[in-house]
């Protein structure tokens, strides 16, 4: 019996040998694997999505959009309504507002004639004028006369001054 109990003993492997052996066990056992879950999902996981799916489907055709379709007209059907009110109220704001523009523009140009037919207005504006007029010399600010006499007599020095300069530069 000694000797077939040392006959079954295979021989010592090194550690390589350990490692490849390790390594191709692991490659079959994955490819076996593999292939089973491969297997399992054509068999029982791809049928039952399709059927999931078709159900879906099914349910989104014969209740789900009926059901979009009734709340699409509850709710289109007054906001409808709202906007169609909106947009005449709007309308009728601007043929008001033209109204009124039109209004005021009469009423301006009716008091622009009642105005001129006063008497005391034009003496009044005259006044006004005279007393504006009067601003600039209280506060000893010069006439647009005085400022035309002076920008002439500016240039004739400024051109004198020209006229010394080249005359001195020989």
């Amino acid at each position: 019996m000694a000797k077939s109990a040392a006959a079954k003993k295979e021989p010592v492997k090194t550690a390589e040998e350990t490692r490849e052996s390790l390594v191709e066990t692991f490659r079959k056992t994955k490819k076996k694997v593999t292939e089973k879950i491969k297997g399992y999902n054509e068999k029982y996981l791809a049928e039952t999505v399709e059927k999931g799916k078709k159900t879906i489907k099914d349910y989104n055709e014969k209740y789900l959009s009926k059901t979009i379709d009734k709340g699409k007209d509850y709710f289109e059907g007054p906001y409808k309504k709202v906007t169609d009110a909106l947009a005449d109220a709007r309308e009728k704001g601007r043929e008001i507002e033209k109204d009124a523009r039109k209004k005021f523009d009469e009423i301006v140009a009716d008091g622009k004639k009642t105005i001129n037919k006063i008497p005391m207005v034009a003496t009044i504006e005259k006044k006004v004028t005279e007393g504006l007029r009067g601003v600039p010399s209280l506060v000893n600010m010069p006439s647009k006369g005085e400022i035309e006499k002076l920008t002439l007599a500016m240039e004739k020095l400024s051109a004198n001054i020209e006229t010394l300069k080249k005359q001195n530069s020989f």
